[in-house]
């Protein structure tokens, strides 16, 4: 049995029952009670380990960990030790430290990844001797940087400007602290003299780190004071890759040193700097803005930047110093919301079915996950930098739901996944990592003499709403089979976010449909493949204002798309309604389209309602409002090519499926299908979507409303009847009749509901009119007129609307006494 840190226990939660798993809602501070309650806990279980090693490993699991550091052990003989083999190989070839340039970037042999593995063998290693030689090696290559740095910043290895901060600070900055604490015995009483003194000035430069914007906290050297959050961009900002990678090389410095060798406890007071500052404003924005479980960077960077977070929080645990009232309520890892979310939306992001790309085939199966923000290739990346130290947490804290959530996930998303032989396969992967941390990581998280782990999917809701970052993930189910539809309407202010509010996306039999165009915008040119004319919303026209061609911004008007960094603020999910039969989405993102500060700010509204009638039918109304005419155009991104047949859309997918497009409105659209853009350097490897559909509103009207069914369906399929629906009394109302099922939307989301009327087909089952009133009473009558059934809501009455403002008619149970058509005898 795995015993590190008290160890896990057996069995799994499921993390929500029932349809729906709302994610833990916005909220401002916590609650004084709820903050008591964390400091009596933290005050209780925190006790600083005053001895080595204690950073991520105790002195106390070293024996369990050199148990498993035999050749029964296919983690070990299989994956970790041969990478040590290596390892040593370099480094007695010269390589290491002799092929490092010492720069602030991508090395091929980075010396302080190789120390920082030495010094972990040094201490699982089951061999006396062995371990006696590795950390010796560690040292070795520790200080050949640490006396190359003793001497300050200059145009050389290992003292460039931005060494401490830059790109080789996230990749590998962890090993410096890790390391020391893991050889402190090894080291003399000069060498920590050096190295504090190295310390000191990389946690100075860390402090007022300037790598991008807002990247570190101010007022500087102020601690645990509101202060600190008083400019919104600042906190936005505190998710970001460079700055959860300062927070985290600064705590590990600060963690790794005995007071006893800091005179004046310089360096371990930056503890106060890393909890006080940096993890007060990011544990702000977790229990707020980014509320739910999901890194508003995105899928490229959000893992392994929560990855840096959680290689800190981990730290803090195992060293003792995660005590509230010491350093604060956010040094408590242990139920903070933010957290208890991460595992969830995180399987909620996995498309139903994995791949294999024949392009790309040594990578194994993959899973294609419901993206957001840049990336580079598309598939789902290894994330054990996140969710090991997330499972050895729970571990000690008894979450026995996430502790066996980390090690499935674990197990079976990275790519490859595992087979028949699940620790053959992990070992394989383990011998073939990038960073040697992963490895030592995977070391740590799983012992074979363990069960396996079971799927944590099976307790889950079909539904995964995070309200921070605006995401909405439904499914049908958790086979390969389902269905998945994904809705994301956010913020766009901070690094790698793109302009895809109100973006949809629909997985059908194991192949995306639609979705989201994943790349890299800016590699090559910026506003190109994150503009929203490749996210499967509007584009509307804006003034052009200040704006040059010289200006980056420039695409971003020039197509009609929201504005990345600068908008005038961010949009806002306004009503979710979940059940076994639909979901419903109501949002308003006018603010993203609008950049006040460049005089581009003359679109007065739009906004975005829709239906998924599961598992096959979307029915998307758009609203769209500017205060000068301009073109307003509705875009699609497709798997292929299709035809355009009058106002319907079909295209063959290379699954085998059809998609189709109904174009309701508005009437007169001008339809095309194109080949999506080149755009070479910026599209991700592996995204399937190639093409692109477009309904441009004729005459570049100042508003218009844009109404479309997407159709999933087998190949060979014919598409459904589908029809317009308008009101003709009361409050207006349009939408559509698909199949047997009517949805309506307001056509102002601003108007109050007095009544409607409108005719449906006497063929017509079900009728749901949205955007009502929550969890409130209203009465339908229904008569046969015209050949078809004209159907009156009024208020009050005894038929309510669901959660999210959905009344839902059942027309046989409204019509009883009508008679036409033989329907209702």
């Amino acid at each position: 049995m795995n015993n590190l840190l008290s160890r896990r226990h057996s069995g799994s939660r499921a993390y929500a029952q029932g349809t729906v798993c709302l994610a833990s809602p916005k909220r401002g501070e916590l609650p004084v009670f709820l903050a008591a309650l964390a400091l009596l806990a933290g005050s209780v279980l925190a006790q600083p380990a005053t001895d080595h090693p204690r950073l991520w490993i105790r002195s106390g699991d070293l024996t369990e960990l050199r148990s498993r550091a035999v050749g029964s052990n296919p983690l070990w003989a299989d994956g970790l030790a041969p990478l040590a083999v290596a390892a040593k190989q370099h480094m007695d070839d010269g390589l290491v430290p002799g092929a490092d340039d010492g720069g602030i970037t991508w090395e091929q042999y980075p010396t302080e990844m190789y120390a920082e593995l030495f010094a972990f063998l040094s201490l699982v290693d089951a061999s006396s001797s062995a371990r006696a030689d590795y950390a010796q090696r560690a040292r070795t290559l520790l200080m050949h940087i640490i006396d190359q740095a003793a001497p300050g910043q200059a145009d050389a290895p290992f003292r460039y400007d931005g060494f401490s901060t830059y790109d080789r600070s996230r990749w590998w900055g962890e090993a410096f602290g890790l390391t020391v604490d893991w050889i402190y015995p090894t080291l003399s009483a000069q060498d920590k003299a050096t190295i504090r003194q190295v310390f000191l000035r990389w946690c100075a430069e860390n402090k007022l780190a300037d790598t991008t914007d807002y990247n570190h906290p101010e007022p500087v050297d102020v601690f645990n004071d509101p202060a600190l959050l008083a400019d919104p961009m600042r906190v936005r900002w505190s998710i970001n890759n460079y700055y959860l990678a300062h927070l985290r090389n600064i705590g590990l410095m600060a963690l790794s040193f005995d007071a006893g060798d800091d005179p004046g406890g310089e360096l371990t007071g930056y503890l106060e700097t890393a909890t006080g500052a940096f993890l007060y404003v990011t544990d702000h924005l977790l229990r707020n803005q980014a509320s739910g479980g999901f890194s508003p960077e995105g899928f490229q960077y959000g893992p392994d930047a929560l990855g840096f977070l959680a290689h800190f929080l981990l730290a803090l645990h195992t060293s003792g110093q995660d005590d509230p009232l010491v350093w604060g309520p956010q040094v408590v890892w242990a139920g903070h919301p933010f957290w208890e979310d991460v595992a969830p939306a995180f399987l909620h992001s996995l498309s139903p079915a994995r791949v294999t790309y024949p392009d790309t085939s040594w990578i194994g199966e993959v899973y294609q996950p419901a993206w957001y923000g840049d990336g580079q290739e598309y598939w789902l990346h290894d994330a054990v930098s996140l969710f090991a130290p997330m499972g050895l947490h729970a571990d000690s804290v008894a979450n026995s739901s996430r502790s066996n959530a980390a090690r499935w996930i674990q197990l079976h998303t990275p790519p490859g996944g595992v087979g028949s032989d699940p620790w053959a396969d992990l070992a394989d992967r383990m011998a073939g990592v990038e960073s040697f941390r992963d490895a030592m990581l995977y070391f740590l998280l799983f012992d074979p003499n363990d069960p396996l782990p079971t799927d944590p999917r099976n307790g889950l809701a079909s539904a995964f709403h995070a309200p921070g970052t605006g995401r909405l993930l439904a499914r049908t189910g958790w086979a390969g089979t389902d269905s998945l539809f994904t809705f994301y309407l956010g913020s766009a202010y901070v690094d790698h976010q793109l302009a895809e509010g109100g973006q949809i996306e629909l997985y059908r039999d194991g192949e995306w449909l639609t979705k989201g165009r994943v790349g890299w915008d800016g590699a090559s040119e910026l506003c190109t493949i994150g503009r929203s004319d490749y996210h499967n919303t509007l584009a509307v026209e804006n003034a052009v204002g200040d704006l040059t061609p010289g200006d980056w911004l420039y695409g971003c008007q020039q197509n009609g798309s929201q504005f990345m960094q600068v908008p005038d603020g961010e949009g806002e999910i306004l009503a979710v309604e979940v059940n076994d039969e639909f979901v419903y989405v109501q949002g308003e993102v006018t603010d993203l389209y609008n950049a006040s500060g460049n005089n581009s700010d003359d679109v007065a509204h739009v906004s975005r309602s829709l239906v998924w009638l599961k598992p096959d039918h979307l029915v998307v109304y758009d609203r769209a409002e500017t205060t000068a005419p301009g073109f307003k155009r509705f875009w699609l991104n497709l798997p292929a090519t299709g035809t355009l047949t009058g106002s319907r859309l079909q295209v063959d997918t290379p699954g085998g499926q059809r998609l189709f497009v109904h174009a309701l409105q508005p009437s007169g659209a001008l339809q095309s299908v194109s080949a999506s853009e080149p755009l070479p350097d910026e599209v991700a490897v592996e995204e399937p979507m190639s093409h692109r559909y477009l309904a441009e509103a004729s005459g570049e009207p100042s508003s218009t409303r844009f109404l479309h069914v997407i159709e999933g369906a087998d190949g060979g399929a014919l598409p459904t009847t589908t029809t317009l629906v308008e009101s003709t009394s009361g409050t207006a109302y349009a939408g559509a009749i698909t199949g047997s099922t009517a949805v309506l939307f307001p056509v102002s989301i601003d108007a109050a509901f007095t009544d409607t009327g409108f005719i449906v087909p006497q063929t017509t089952d079900t009728v749901l009119l949205a955007g009502l009133e929550p969890a409130t009473g209203y009465s339908v009558s229904l008569e046969a007129d015209r050949g078809g059934l004209a159907v009156l809501v009024l208020p009050g009455g005894s038929l309510q609307t669901g959660t999210g403002g959905v009344l839902r008619v059942d027309v046989e149970a409204h019509a009883q006494g009508i008679i036409f058509a033989d329907r209702f005898q």
